[in-house]
């Protein structure tokens, strides 16, 4: 805990110390009455002390911290609007037992819910962070007030407690979610996170290649330093990229994050926190996100293809049966696009991906990896398709800018921005409209594209509407079996 924590604490305990002294004063009968108007009080000559009163003595130094909590984020790992997952890091591989306390408040407090008691108290469960000298720590609130907002601190008394953070309560109707990828801790990553906590969004989705470690695990430290004002106010989920591979095959990523479980094999394979893939539901979007092949060494790739089919096959019945109203897939990887060096498209990811996501009729596919943004038509196979999935491709967390193929667009891409920022989804029922927030480079030289000014506005804007009926139903099909699962498989593998 720094000075600057602990006086705000002091403050805080003091200020709510005077505020319970005069409730107690408003509700005593015995206090004084002032004297009467006509009662004459003697003169009384008050005597001069003949000597200097004591210096008083300073108050005992406080005691710092031992293990103060660093890196904090929010996630969930049941549901979207009663859950919350607290994962955080202590230094060194012992630590004292640490807690989550919490409590759930009105939505329209303002700071003086900060000061407010924290009336639950969750022990956290700890492991060794990958890579380092220092301990993961978790902790779940379960079964809150969706209507309300969350108040939380952790820590402990002797290892130390960060500062009380408040996430707003998700909306059951209207609500909004960013989404970006490929970010970094330079200059131009940090000017995005500084828009991004300017623009509401109830929840965060990161499509990729967060820190940039690639092996140097205290790159994750200075990473969550810089993301903490941001991912400590507002649940964030993830999908590894392929720079989360080069640490430890994605151990490290899967060590450092709190997700919901697998699809259908957790039920078997019992809770996994740190899943690098899963499926959850916010109010009537169903999300499914995808690892891509990003982790294709850990051996998970097999399991991971029966819970896509399994998962998207459920959730098109679902969305036929008029319980949701869109299914979302993000992943890192994308399947086309016109980035220059990797145009046309992932021959891999058409070979296998491309077929289950338009078999099950995916509304939007969103991705990161290319350091560009581009969104697609609704298409399928590289074609324009109305029934087709769209694609949004936001690699612009500010890790590097890159440039557009000079052959120009295909035939399936509706706009193309060089830059940095993030894409914002505005969610009501039946429709997601989109924004692209971004900030373009100096200039396009290679030296141009390290620097933007951070000239931040809406580059572009379109919205996806729920399929109808008839269009639900024909997206209705079993989920393939281990053999046709098998044959695609072994198409991957030739393809990569």
């Amino acid at each position: 805990m720094t000075t600057s924590d602990f006086s705000r604490r002091r403050f805080i305990a003091a200020s709510a110390g005077s505020l319970l002294l005069a409730a107690c004063g408003d509700d005593d009968k015995s206090t004084l009455a002032p004297t009467p108007d006509d009662a004459e009080s003697p003169a009384v000559e008050t005597p001069v002390p003949d000597t200097e009163e004591p210096t008083p003595e300073p108050p005992p130094a406080e005691t710092p911290a031992t293990h103060p909590p660093r890196g904090l984020h929010v996630s969930f790992t049941e549901h979207a609007r009663s859950s919350r997952a607290l994962t955080w890091f202590t230094n060194g591989t012992e630590a004292p037992a640490s807690f989550l306390e919490y409590a759930a408040v009105d939505a329209d407090t303002a700071a003086e819910a900060l000061s407010l008691p924290l009336k639950h108290r969750v022990q956290a469960r700890a492991e060794p962070t990958t890579g380092l000298e220092s301990l993961t720590h978790r902790a779940m609130a379960r079964d809150l007030p969706p209507d309300k907002a969350f108040c939380y601190r952790v820590g402990s008394d002797e290892g130390g407690w960060s500062e009380v953070r408040k996430v707003l309560p998700m909306p059951a109707q209207q609500w909004s979610f960013i989404h970006y990828g490929d970010q970094g801790t330079g200059a131009l990553a940090q000017q995005v996170t500084e828009k991004m906590l300017k623009t509401p969004s109830d929840l965060l989705l990161i499509a990729g290649d967060l820190s940039y470690a690639n092996g140097d695990q205290p790159v994750w430290d200075t990473w969550f330093a810089q993301q903490e004002p941001l991912l400590s106010t507002r649940p964030m989920l993830a999908a590894p990229g392929n720079h989360e591979e080069k640490d430890f095959g994605g151990d490290a990523f899967k060590n450092r994050f709190t997700h919901p479980g697998k699809p259908f094999t957790s039920i078997i394979t019992g809770d996994n926190p740190g899943s690098s893939f899963y499926a959850f539901d916010v109010n009537r979007v169903h999300f499914l996100v995808t690892t891509a092949g990003a982790l294709i060494n850990d051996g998970t790739l097999p399991e991971e293809l029966l819970n896509i089919e399994a998962d998207l096959s459920l959730a098109a019945v679902r969305r036929a049966a008029g319980e949701i109203d869109f299914i979302v897939v993000m992943q890192h990887f994308p399947i086309w696009t016109d980035q220059d060096g990797r145009s046309p498209a992932n021959p891999a990811l058409v070979a296998l991906e491309e077929n289950i996501i338009v078999r099950y009729g995916v509304d939007m596919l969103l991705v990161g990896h290319d350091h560009v943004y581009q969104r697609s038509e609704p298409m399928s196979f590289g074609s324009p398709n109305p029934f087709g999935y769209v694609q949004v491709m936001v690699g612009t967390g500010g890790a590097s800018i890159r440039l557009f193929d000079a052959d120009g667009p295909q035939a399936w891409s509706a706009y193309q921005f060089v830059g940095i920022g993030f894409a914002r989804y505005q969610v009501s029922p039946g429709k997601i409209a989109v924004e692209f927030i971004g900030a373009p480079p100096i200039d396009l030289s290679e030296e141009g594209r390290q620097a933007s000014a951070g000239d931040f506005t809406v580059q572009d804007s379109f919205s996806v509407v729920a399929r109808d009926a008839l269009a639900c139903r024909d997206c209705v099909k079993p989920p393939r079996n281990r053999e046709e699962l098998a044959s695609l498989l072994t198409t991957l593998r030739q393809a990569a």
